[in-house]
């Protein structure tokens, strides 16, 4: 074998080696939490549009937002918080019922921050728990909330 294939050998390996670590990062560092959870959130098939606005923050790149998410009270059969991510053109992305033992759940106003591995993390304020945190991946999909007692 000649050198510079060695060399391609070589650096295909190590890029794979890298993205499996991301990956592994991106999966594993939000679980690993010493708080409470990962909660799931239920999604929400009713329209949001008319439920009470609470609180709201954008999910920013390079200072240019590229989702809003907001948290709603929903005052229906099951109540709690709602979770709604917008689109920058202001079209729902996805709609999620947040965990009812927690309460009503505010975001923290400026708190959303590029997580390394991937997507962001945005502080939140339930209402019957400490302090916690909402995972959004780089896509905008809902990944699951932790709190804090």
């Amino acid at each position: 074998m000649r050198r510079d294939s060695k060399i391609s050998v070589l650096k295909f390996v190590v890029f794979g080696l890298a993205l499996a670590a991301w990956v592994g990062a991106y999966h594993a560092l939000p679980r690993l939490s010493p708080y409470e959870g990962p909660y799931d959130a239920e999604p929400f098939g009713f329209d949001s549009e008319g439920l009470p606005f609470m609180s709201k923050a954008e999910l920013k790149v390079f200072g240019i937002p590229l989702f809003i998410l907001e948290s709603r009270e929903n005052q229906g059969a099951a109540p709690g918080t709602v979770f709604v991510l917008r689109n920058r053109d202001g079209s729902i992305r996805w709609t999620r019922l947040g965990a009812p033992e927690l309460g009503l759940i505010r975001l923290e106003e400026g708190s959303a921050r590029w997580f390394l591995p991937g997507g962001w993390v945005v502080r939140m304020k339930p209402e019957y728990v400490g302090h916690g945190e909402l995972y959004v991946s780089p896509l905008g999909n809902f990944r699951f909330f932790f709190h804090r007692w």
